[in-house]
Order: structure tokens, then sequence, then C-alpha cells
């Protein structure tokens, strides 16, 4: 059945995906009260700026927008929870969609704080047990150690370990993975998304979780293209990166306003709960670069140093709880080419994308640390 939603809180509405997040409800008449850490800089954020961008007409009801200045403190102490507590208790849904990407030990208590102080929150609106709230995470937390790189990939079945990831010193992996750990348990479910504790599930709000990997697509915000995922597209498809061979790996790739059409759509089905594979599929590197070289002649696609026999298997993801909101929601996913296209055509015109013919640095080779590699 469908939630009718009259406003919610995006928390982190400035980011990449969030300020998608934001359009998206805007687009479907929905008011939004952003947060941000600086609202002197967050102007662009307006109906009339997003709604330019709008892939559908501008015509018609469309939300309003409030922003609000909230700091969630970066070195992991707690935030004041009555702020918090003041802007849930006048939206009827939660995304949560700020991020600290940093490979600190501090991101863990940040991720993990902000977000428990969202769910204390939920749990004291009116609606507690209607009241939906929507986590975005990564795939980051659904590598599960040992598993057959030929398996299919499961929400509930595949979980990263948060102790190994820490040991390794990756500390934004470990952050989304116990922030997801915590979160559950604070709705009285395990990492199954079973109810565990019925005096815990009780009256509290309706959670969803979000796993995307590679977030593609035009950024929103004017100026500077920021984030390591936009930055890192643009290095390879110059020819600064990726440049020396063909990975012999897979990467996993949404393009963010697919995600965030997703995201409203957790919002809106009263009937979701748990994780959620935010992405379209995985492709081997071979692939992607091809539709790389395809959509811009120019590009010099580095040579492919193995053979088919021996390329790594590509990361396959059960993707069923994903299209029963797809089709609840009306949302037809963009394939690998629309993505790339939209991307590369943005990136273009933000002066991010030139002939390279420098000497690469193999520092450039290495995978960034985005919302979650695999």
């Amino acid at each position: 059945m469908p939630q009718l939603l009259s406003n919610v809180l995006v928390v982190g509405a400035t980011g990449f995906v969030g300020s998608y997040i934001t359009k998206t409800l805007l687009e479907a008449g929905i008011n939004v009260v952003g947060t941000c850490r600086f609202p002197v800089d967050s102007q662009w954020l307006n109906p009339d700026t997003l709604l330019q961008k709008s892939e559908k007409p501008v015509a018609g009801h469309f939300g309003k927008l409030e922003v609000e200045e909230v700091l969630f403190p970066l070195d992991g102490t707690p935030i004041q929870q009555s702020v918090v507590e003041d802007l849930v208790a006048k939206v009827s849904g939660v995304v949560f969609a700020a991020g600290h990407e940093k490979q600190e030990e501090t991101t863990i208590n940040f991720m993990t704080n902000a977000m428990l102080s969202i769910l204390r929150a939920a749990e004291k609106h009116t609606n507690a047990d209607q009241f939906p709230v929507v986590l975005i995470s990564s795939t980051g937390s659904t590598n599960k150690p040992g598993a057959d790189p030929k398996s299919l990939k499961e929400e509930h079945v595949s979980w990263s370990d948060p102790e190994l990831q820490q040991k390794n010193k990756r500390f934004s992996p470990a952050a989304k993975t116990l922030m997801e750990i915590n979160a559950l348990a604070f709705v009285g479910r395990n990492q199954q998304n079973e109810v565990v504790d019925e005096a815990k599930a009780t009256g509290k709000p309706r959670l969803c979780i979000l796993n995307p990997s590679l977030i593609l697509g035009p950024q929103l915000k004017p100026g500077k293209v920021e984030g390591n995922g936009l930055p890192w597209f643009a290095k390879i498809v110059s020819g600064e990166a990726m440049s020396e061979q063909v990975p012999n790996d897979s990467m996993s790739i949404i393009h963010a306003g697919d995600l965030a059409k997703l995201a409203v759509g957790l919002l809106q089905n009263e009937d979701a709960s748990g994780r959620y594979f935010g992405v379209y599929q995985s492709w081997p590197w071979d692939q992607i670069l091809t539709a790389i070289k395809k959509l811009r002649p120019s590009y010099e696609l580095p040579p492919k140093k193995f053979t088919n026999e021996e390329a790594k298997p590509v990361t396959v993801f059960d993707n069923a709880r994903r299209d029963v909101i797809c089709q609840s929601a009306g949302i037809k996913l963009r394939g690998l080419e629309d993505i790339l296209s939209d991307t590369m055509d943005y990136l273009q015109t933000a002066g991010q994308i030139h002939q390279h013919s420098a000497t690469t640095d193999p520092q450039d080779e290495a995978l960034p640390v985005v919302q979650g590699l695999h």
C-alpha cells in the first residue's frame, strides 16, 4: 500500500545524492526540510534551481523547501538530541543521506551516532510505528568474507565483517556496516531483518536501507565538481586513470536520479523494510570502458591483458526486492550507456574531461573510496 507523505526531512540535502532526493520529492509535490552544515553556501538548493534540471515538465504543483543548519559533529561525538527531535517532529518521513567518507576511525562514530539520533527522534514521533526512515549506505557493507565470487549477492545474507574492515583500516565501509547493524538492532531486528526483540520492535519506525556502489550522473550543485566518484570517473575518461590496462574486475553502477527515486519509493511503500540493493547491475570494466569508447571515440581504450577465460566473475545481485519497489513506484532504471552518456555530457560541460598527455600517476589507478566500491 502507498504511504502518503506531506513533508520529508532529508539529512545531507546539499550532497550529491541528497540533492537528487530533494529534487525528486519536490517533483512529487512533497515538501522538504533539508539539513546541511553551512546554509550560507546552500542558496543553490531551491526549487527554482532544482526544477530547472527536472526530467519532468516544470508545471503544476511542486513541494516547498526549507533548509536548516544541523551540525552533526565530525569528531563522532553525539549531537544535541533536541535539535534532531524538533526537525523530525514536523515531518512524516526521513531520508538519511549524510556521509563522512574520510578513512578515519571517527567516521564510524559519526555515522552511527548521526543515524541513531534520527531513529531516537523518530521513535518519539506521534506516528512512530508508521514513520519511515531510509538510510543511504553502500555495498561496502555487503562483502561477506570468504563468499564465492560467483555466488548471488542477497541483501540479508551478504554482510561485511566490520572488525576485519577496521583491522584493514577500511573505516568508511566499516562505518556503513556498523551503522546498518546498529540501526536494525534499534528497531529490534537482526541482520536478516527478522524481528528478534518484540519489545524493541514495538513502536519503532519502519526502517529501510539502500546499498549503492558507484553513483554517477550530473552534479546538481553548480560550480566545482566535488566528491570522489565523479572526479575519478572524469580522470578515467580523460586517460589520467585506469590507462595502463583494463582492470580484471567489475563495478556496480546506478544513476543518482534513479537512486533518489528508489529512496522515495521506499518512503512511500509501507510494506518496504530492511535492505535493498541500490544498483542497476555490475558490469566488467572491459564492457564499461568499451561503452566509454563508443560514446567518446577520442577515448583511448587501454589494453586488455587477460583472456576471457581468466576474467574474474562479475558480481551478481539478487535484485528481486529492488524490482518490487521499481514496479510499485513506476521506476525504470537507466542502463549503462544512458548513465555514462548523461555523466560524460555533464563532465564535458563542467570542463572536467580533456585529452590527457601527461604520464599517468600510478596512484590514480587505485579505486577511490566512493559510496561502496566492491
